[in-house]
């Protein structure tokens, strides 16, 4: 049985937030929160693995805080506008995992962190969830495979965050078409 000092309890402590902003994640209405929220997610994830003493899945995160920096300003800075940053951030995912390999399963988190690298580029909220589907589904996968209960919980929250953001836009495209086909039909 583990034992739980006061520092592990404290490092579990952080975890669970992590986790709870997880859902509020890719529940967020516009890019710019999804970002945000990603960002003090991925702020708290390395925080948690650090005092844990993962230090590979703080590297990655500590590596995806760099990624939403960027892309927060991608809108409203030059020097963020370029997608050479997609290929950045992929190729140092990919370097990070190389420099930490332990086994195949460990391409897992390099593979769900560059989908996640391209999903976050775009400017829709929509395709950042479309994205983020398979992006976390590696991750869920790499959690199983280590045996991390927080990772699995974290990612199924995110998964179902993911579906019920969708089904928000499909239900707002479909309202949109709907009023849309209504004021062609009275404009006739």
């Amino acid at each position: 049985m583990p034992e739980f000092d006061l520092y592990t309890i404290i490092a579990q402590g952080v975890g669970v937030i992590a986790m709870v902003l997880a859902y509020f994640i890719y529940s967020a209405r516009t890019r710019k929160t999804l970002i945000t929220l990603k960002f003090v997610s991925n702020a708290l994830w390395a925080t948690h693995y650090f005092m844990l003493g993962a230090y590979p899945g703080a590297i990655m995160n500590v590596i995806n805080m760099g990624r939403e920096t960027v892309f927060q300003y991608k809108t409203s800075k030059k020097w963020a506008q370029t997608p050479i940053w997609v290929v950045v951030f992929i190729i140092i995912n990919c370097s990070s995992t190389v420099l930490s390999w332990q086994g195949w399963q460990s391409a897992l988190p390099a593979l769900g962190a560059s989908i996640a690298v391209i999903g976050l580029w775009c400017a829709s909220p929509l395709t950042i969830r479309l994205f983020s589907l398979p992006s976390t589904t590696c991750w869920l996968l790499y959690a199983l495979m280590s045996g991390t209960v927080s990772g699995i919980i974290c990612n199924v929250i995110q998964l179902i965050a993911i579906f019920v953001g969708l089904y928000h836009d499909i239900k707002e495209r479909r309202t949109a078409k709907k009023e849309a086909a209504s004021n062609e039909a009275a404009s006739e």
